[in-house]
Protein backbone atom coordinates (compact mmCIF):
# COMPACT_ATOMS: atom_id res chain seq x y z
CA UNK A 1 0.00 0.00 0.00
CA UNK A 2 1.55 3.56 -0.36
CA UNK A 3 1.32 6.48 1.71
CA UNK A 4 -0.74 9.49 0.73
CA UNK A 5 -0.01 12.52 1.38
CA UNK A 6 -1.16 16.00 -0.03
CA UNK A 7 0.96 19.24 -0.98
CA UNK A 8 -0.34 22.27 1.34
CA UNK A 9 0.51 24.99 -0.55
CA UNK A 10 -2.71 24.64 -2.93
CA UNK A 11 -5.21 25.50 0.04
CA UNK A 12 -4.43 29.61 0.24
CA UNK A 13 -3.87 31.48 3.43
CA UNK A 14 -5.59 28.64 5.30
CA UNK A 15 -4.62 28.10 9.25
CA UNK A 16 -2.51 25.58 9.05
CA UNK A 17 -3.56 22.95 11.37
CA UNK A 18 -7.18 23.27 9.42
CA UNK A 19 -4.91 21.53 6.65
CA UNK A 20 -4.03 19.20 9.44
CA UNK A 21 -7.46 18.01 10.54
CA UNK A 22 -8.83 17.85 7.14
CA UNK A 23 -5.75 15.01 6.35
CA UNK A 24 -6.41 13.16 9.74
CA UNK A 25 -10.66 13.28 9.02
CA UNK A 26 -9.61 11.53 5.35
CA UNK A 27 -7.27 9.15 6.32
CA UNK A 28 -4.01 10.49 5.10
CA UNK A 29 -0.43 9.16 6.01
CA UNK A 30 1.48 12.48 5.37
CA UNK A 31 1.24 16.16 4.20
CA UNK A 32 3.55 17.98 1.87
CA UNK A 33 4.84 21.23 2.88
CA UNK A 34 5.42 24.25 1.07
CA UNK A 35 9.15 24.97 0.95
CA UNK A 36 9.09 28.34 2.83
CA UNK A 37 12.11 27.92 4.92
CA UNK A 38 11.77 32.07 6.12
CA UNK A 39 8.13 32.39 6.80
CA UNK A 40 7.05 29.27 7.98
CA UNK A 41 6.74 28.08 11.82
CA UNK A 42 8.70 24.90 11.28
CA UNK A 43 8.32 24.22 15.97
CA UNK A 44 5.10 24.25 15.46
CA UNK A 45 4.84 22.37 12.32
CA UNK A 46 6.69 19.42 13.85
CA UNK A 47 4.46 19.48 16.99
CA UNK A 48 1.19 19.63 14.78
CA UNK A 49 3.02 16.44 12.71
CA UNK A 50 3.20 14.61 16.40
CA UNK A 51 -0.38 15.96 17.43
CA UNK A 52 -1.96 14.10 14.13
CA UNK A 53 0.44 11.24 13.77
CA UNK A 54 1.59 12.74 10.19
CA UNK A 55 4.89 12.50 8.29
CA UNK A 56 6.02 15.04 5.82
CA UNK A 57 6.19 13.22 2.66
CA UNK A 58 8.08 16.31 1.00
CA UNK A 59 8.39 19.86 0.74
CA UNK A 60 7.33 21.31 -2.53
CA UNK A 61 9.48 24.41 -3.77
CA UNK A 62 8.49 27.80 -4.37
CA UNK A 63 10.49 28.81 -7.39
CA UNK A 64 9.79 32.20 -8.17
CA UNK A 65 12.39 34.91 -10.04
CA UNK A 66 14.23 35.68 -7.16
CA UNK A 67 15.38 32.12 -6.58
CA UNK A 68 16.43 31.43 -10.25
CA UNK A 69 18.58 28.79 -10.18
CA UNK A 70 18.83 28.93 -14.26
CA UNK A 71 20.82 32.31 -13.64
CA UNK A 72 24.42 32.54 -13.88
CA UNK A 73 24.11 34.88 -10.23
CA UNK A 74 22.20 32.62 -8.45
CA UNK A 75 23.28 32.66 -5.25
CA UNK A 76 19.78 33.28 -4.01
CA UNK A 77 18.70 30.49 -5.28
CA UNK A 78 21.35 28.44 -4.04
CA UNK A 79 20.73 29.57 -0.64
CA UNK A 80 17.34 28.91 -0.84
CA UNK A 81 17.87 25.42 -1.69
CA UNK A 82 20.41 25.00 0.90
CA UNK A 83 17.66 26.48 3.64
CA UNK A 84 15.16 24.25 2.38
CA UNK A 85 17.07 21.08 2.86
CA UNK A 86 17.85 22.55 6.84
CA UNK A 87 13.95 22.73 6.74
CA UNK A 88 13.75 18.95 5.59
CA UNK A 89 15.81 18.33 8.33
CA UNK A 90 13.61 19.71 11.12
CA UNK A 91 10.39 18.10 9.67
CA UNK A 92 12.28 14.70 8.07
CA UNK A 93 11.05 15.52 4.64
CA UNK A 94 13.38 13.10 2.62
CA UNK A 95 12.59 15.01 -0.74
CA UNK A 96 12.66 18.84 -1.83
CA UNK A 97 10.96 19.17 -5.17
CA UNK A 98 12.98 21.62 -7.06
CA UNK A 99 12.25 23.42 -10.42
CA UNK A 100 15.07 24.44 -12.43
CA UNK A 101 13.49 27.65 -13.60
CA UNK A 102 11.30 29.82 -12.31
CA UNK A 103 7.22 29.38 -12.51
CA UNK A 104 5.80 31.81 -14.53
CA UNK A 105 8.75 32.83 -17.06
CA UNK A 106 7.90 31.16 -20.10
CA UNK A 107 11.63 31.91 -22.00
CA UNK A 108 14.94 32.68 -21.07
CA UNK A 109 16.42 36.33 -20.61
CA UNK A 110 17.30 38.18 -23.08
CA UNK A 111 21.10 37.55 -22.21
CA UNK A 112 20.86 34.12 -21.53
CA UNK A 113 20.37 31.51 -24.62
CA UNK A 114 18.48 28.41 -23.36
CA UNK A 115 21.74 26.44 -23.58
CA UNK A 116 23.30 29.04 -21.10
CA UNK A 117 20.70 28.69 -18.57
CA UNK A 118 20.51 24.80 -18.58
CA UNK A 119 24.05 24.97 -17.73
CA UNK A 120 24.11 27.25 -15.30
CA UNK A 121 20.45 25.35 -13.58
CA UNK A 122 22.82 21.96 -13.88
CA UNK A 123 25.96 23.56 -12.46
CA UNK A 124 23.67 25.33 -9.43
CA UNK A 125 21.76 22.58 -8.93
CA UNK A 126 24.86 20.75 -8.47
CA UNK A 127 26.20 22.82 -5.30
CA UNK A 128 23.15 23.08 -3.35
CA UNK A 129 22.72 18.79 -3.77
CA UNK A 130 26.44 18.60 -1.79
CA UNK A 131 24.83 20.41 0.89
CA UNK A 132 21.47 18.19 0.23
CA UNK A 133 23.82 15.22 0.51
CA UNK A 134 25.51 15.70 3.25
CA UNK A 135 22.06 16.31 5.09
CA UNK A 136 20.46 12.96 3.90
CA UNK A 137 18.35 15.13 1.78
CA UNK A 138 17.42 14.39 -1.85
CA UNK A 139 16.46 16.67 -4.44
CA UNK A 140 13.46 15.83 -7.08
CA UNK A 141 13.68 17.54 -10.36
CA UNK A 142 10.19 18.57 -11.39
CA UNK A 143 9.56 19.41 -15.17
CA UNK A 144 6.76 21.98 -15.16
CA UNK A 145 4.52 22.17 -18.65
CA UNK A 146 5.83 24.30 -21.43
CA UNK A 147 2.99 26.86 -20.53
CA UNK A 148 4.25 27.70 -17.07
CA UNK A 149 7.81 27.22 -17.33
CA UNK A 150 10.43 27.50 -20.25
CA UNK A 151 13.59 24.89 -19.24
CA UNK A 152 12.50 21.65 -18.24
CA UNK A 153 9.18 20.39 -19.40
CA UNK A 154 9.25 17.22 -19.91
CA UNK A 155 10.21 13.74 -18.61
CA UNK A 156 12.59 12.92 -21.60
CA UNK A 157 14.49 16.52 -20.41
CA UNK A 158 14.33 15.92 -16.70
CA UNK A 159 15.79 12.78 -17.20
CA UNK A 160 18.67 14.43 -19.28
CA UNK A 161 19.24 16.78 -16.79
CA UNK A 162 19.56 14.95 -13.84
CA UNK A 163 21.98 12.51 -15.95
CA UNK A 164 24.10 15.89 -16.75
CA UNK A 165 24.06 16.76 -12.82
CA UNK A 166 25.03 13.51 -12.19
CA UNK A 167 24.77 13.29 -8.41
CA UNK A 168 23.39 11.14 -5.68
CA UNK A 169 21.32 13.19 -3.52
CA UNK A 170 18.99 14.53 -6.97
CA UNK A 171 16.80 12.45 -9.05
CA UNK A 172 12.92 13.24 -10.13
CA UNK A 173 9.40 13.69 -9.86
CA UNK A 174 6.53 12.53 -11.73
CA UNK A 175 3.65 15.17 -12.06
CA UNK A 176 0.83 13.68 -13.25
CA UNK A 177 -1.14 16.50 -14.65
CA UNK A 178 1.99 17.97 -16.08
CA UNK A 179 2.99 14.61 -18.01
CA UNK A 180 -0.85 14.49 -19.47
CA UNK A 181 -0.42 18.17 -21.04
CA UNK A 182 3.56 16.80 -22.43
CA UNK A 183 4.11 13.34 -22.18
CA UNK A 184 2.55 11.03 -25.36
CA UNK A 185 2.10 8.15 -23.51
CA UNK A 186 1.96 7.93 -19.49
CA UNK A 187 3.53 4.79 -18.76
CA UNK A 188 6.29 4.60 -20.70
CA UNK A 189 7.21 7.79 -19.69
CA UNK A 190 7.04 6.59 -16.13
CA UNK A 191 8.60 3.09 -17.07
CA UNK A 192 11.70 5.71 -18.85
CA UNK A 193 12.39 7.22 -15.60
CA UNK A 194 11.64 4.28 -12.93
CA UNK A 195 15.56 4.31 -11.70
CA UNK A 196 15.43 8.37 -10.66
CA UNK A 197 12.21 8.62 -9.52
CA UNK A 198 11.77 9.79 -6.36
CA UNK A 199 8.58 11.15 -5.93
CA UNK A 200 4.66 11.57 -7.87
CA UNK A 201 2.25 14.31 -7.60
CA UNK A 202 -1.12 13.25 -8.26
CA UNK A 203 -3.80 15.13 -10.16
CA UNK A 204 -6.21 14.53 -13.14
CA UNK A 205 -5.45 15.99 -16.10
CA UNK A 206 -7.89 18.87 -15.73
CA UNK A 207 -5.74 19.70 -12.67
CA UNK A 208 -8.65 18.48 -10.04
CA UNK A 209 -8.99 15.58 -8.31
CA UNK A 210 -7.88 11.93 -9.11
CA UNK A 211 -10.98 10.42 -10.60
CA UNK A 212 -12.50 14.30 -12.33
CA UNK A 213 -11.01 14.08 -15.27
CA UNK A 214 -9.37 11.49 -17.84
CA UNK A 215 -6.03 10.16 -16.67
CA UNK A 216 -6.02 6.40 -16.42
CA UNK A 217 -4.61 5.68 -12.79
CA UNK A 218 -4.89 1.66 -13.15
CA UNK A 219 -2.40 1.96 -15.70
CA UNK A 220 -0.43 4.57 -13.40
CA UNK A 221 -0.35 2.11 -10.82
CA UNK A 222 0.17 -0.84 -12.57
CA UNK A 223 3.73 0.86 -14.16
CA UNK A 224 4.60 2.49 -10.95
CA UNK A 225 4.14 -1.58 -9.13
CA UNK A 226 5.90 -3.03 -12.15
CA UNK A 227 8.83 -0.63 -11.70
CA UNK A 228 8.94 -1.24 -7.59
CA UNK A 229 8.33 2.60 -6.94
CA UNK A 230 8.23 2.83 -2.89
CA UNK A 231 8.01 6.60 -2.33
CA UNK A 232 4.87 8.21 -1.78
CA UNK A 233 1.91 10.33 -3.51
CA UNK A 234 1.01 13.48 -3.29
CA UNK A 235 -2.20 14.79 -3.98
CA UNK A 236 -1.60 18.41 -6.05
CA UNK A 237 -5.16 19.20 -7.17
CA UNK A 238 -5.98 23.15 -7.98
CA UNK A 239 -8.66 24.91 -8.13
CA UNK A 240 -9.30 26.45 -12.01
CA UNK A 241 -7.27 29.45 -11.73
CA UNK A 242 -4.68 30.23 -14.64
CA UNK A 243 -1.58 31.05 -12.19
CA UNK A 244 -0.72 28.04 -10.13
CA UNK A 245 1.34 29.97 -7.48
CA UNK A 246 -1.55 32.47 -7.05
CA UNK A 247 -3.08 29.34 -5.05
CA UNK A 248 -0.53 30.19 -2.13
CA UNK A 249 -2.04 33.75 -2.15
CA UNK A 250 -6.01 33.66 -2.34
CA UNK A 251 -9.02 32.62 0.43
CA UNK A 252 -9.39 29.42 1.37
CA UNK A 253 -11.80 27.24 -0.88
CA UNK A 254 -12.28 24.93 2.07
CA UNK A 255 -15.33 23.08 0.81
CA UNK A 256 -13.59 22.56 -2.55
CA UNK A 257 -10.47 20.87 -0.65
CA UNK A 258 -12.60 18.76 1.49
CA UNK A 259 -14.44 17.15 -1.34
CA UNK A 260 -11.14 16.95 -3.90
CA UNK A 261 -9.32 15.78 -0.67
CA UNK A 262 -11.94 12.88 -0.02
CA UNK A 263 -12.72 11.74 -3.51
CA UNK A 264 -8.88 11.22 -4.61
CA UNK A 265 -7.84 9.09 -1.62
CA UNK A 266 -11.25 7.07 -1.92
CA UNK A 267 -10.45 7.07 -5.72
CA UNK A 268 -7.05 5.99 -5.38
CA UNK A 269 -7.58 3.85 -3.33
CA UNK A 270 -10.17 2.10 -4.48
CA UNK A 271 -7.67 1.65 -7.95
CA UNK A 272 -4.63 0.17 -5.97
CA UNK A 273 -6.50 -2.03 -4.55
CA UNK A 274 -7.91 -3.65 -7.96
CA UNK A 275 -4.18 -3.45 -8.77
CA UNK A 276 -2.44 -5.42 -5.80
Amino acid sequence: MYRYSMTQWIVGNENIECSFQRLEKYGYDGIEFAAEPYTTDQDMLVKLMEKYGMLCTSLCGIFTTDRDLSAKEAQGGIQYLKDCVDFAVKVKAPYIIVVPSPVGKTEPSGDCSYEEAWANAVNNIRIAAEYAKNKGICLAIEAINRYETYLVNDLTKALRFVKEINHPAVGLMADLFHMSIEEKNLGASLRMVADYLMHVHIADNTREAAGLGNTDFKEILYVLRDINYKGPLTMEFLPKIANPYAASDMGTHAKLMDEYAEHALKYMKTVESSVI
